[in-house]
């Protein structure tokens, strides 16, 4: 199987874009109120949702399709959400109202409790993007930030030498593993696509982890347990 690499240019490109997408939505949907309530935060990660996914244009919906969310409350700074596709045109207040909350999948990568869920049917399999190795990243970013876990929110992919120089000589870093390849790596094979991409984290301590992912034939994500290649101080609480 052949090893593709999406080139630091484009990575740096698409986050920056997803970033500004992310302002934008913010400032649209204006001061929150003192006590927001869930209609608040639902709204809020619908919009930016929509502004994201029109910052990487390659991720596509059907035309009439959007995505929505039910908000289940806030545990800590993590505000704990489920997003799912419907038509823009249908009353989804029932469809809230049949889903139980689940955690990321990025958060099971260590075995953690996950059971069956229904996320193919109602999230992943609407979405379309290029048989590529950029294609698969692509759509990987977008539903990163379709699930908005506060770890992912204040993560940041290193995609060059030059980026991983820059943070693991400041004080306090340590690294554990050499790294040879700093771009995120990309393996296609029977449909499916295996990913291997370089986050800094700074919740709780700042680390740099190898994250693996691999995207199945029906648009899923599937976590492998992360490998840390770096190690740096105390970072943010959460």
């Amino acid at each position: 199987m052949t090893v593709e690499f999406v080139p630091a240019a484009h990575v740096r490109a698409v986050t920056s874009a997803i970033a500004a997408a992310r302002q934008r939505a913010l400032d649209d949907c204006g001061v929150p109120p003192r006590v927001p309530e869930a209609a608040y935060w639902e709204e809020t990660f619908e919009a930016n949702a929509a502004a994201v996914l029109a910052a990487i244009p390659d991720v596509e919906l059907p035309f009439d399709r959007c995505v929505r969310y039910r908000f289940f409350g806030q545990r800590g700074r993590d505000l704990l959400v489920r997003p799912f596709v419907a038509r823009t045109t249908t009353d989804v207040n029932r469809i809230r109202q049949v889903l139980d909350w689940h955690p990321p999948p990025d958060a099971l990568a260590s075995g953690g409790a996950g059971g069956p869920t229904q996320d193919v049917e109602l999230l992943y399999r609407h979405f379309s993007f290029p048989d590529t190795a950029v294609g698969a990243f692509d759509y990987w970013l977008a539903m990163q930030e379709l699930w908005a876990s506060v770890r992912w929110v204040h993560s940041y992919v290193v995609a060059s030498a030059e980026e991983w120089s820059r943070i693991v000589t400041r004080e306090g870093w340590e690294v554990l593993h050499t790294v040879q390849a700093f771009e995120p790596a990309v393996v296609r094979a029977d449909g499916s696509f295996r990913l291997a991409v370089l986050v800094e984290s700074p919740l709780q301590r700042f680390q740099i982890a190898l994250n693996q992912i691999e995207i199945g034939p029906e648009h899923a994500l599937c976590y492998g347990e992360p490998v840390l290649v770096a190690s740096g101080p105390r970072g943010y609480v959460v």
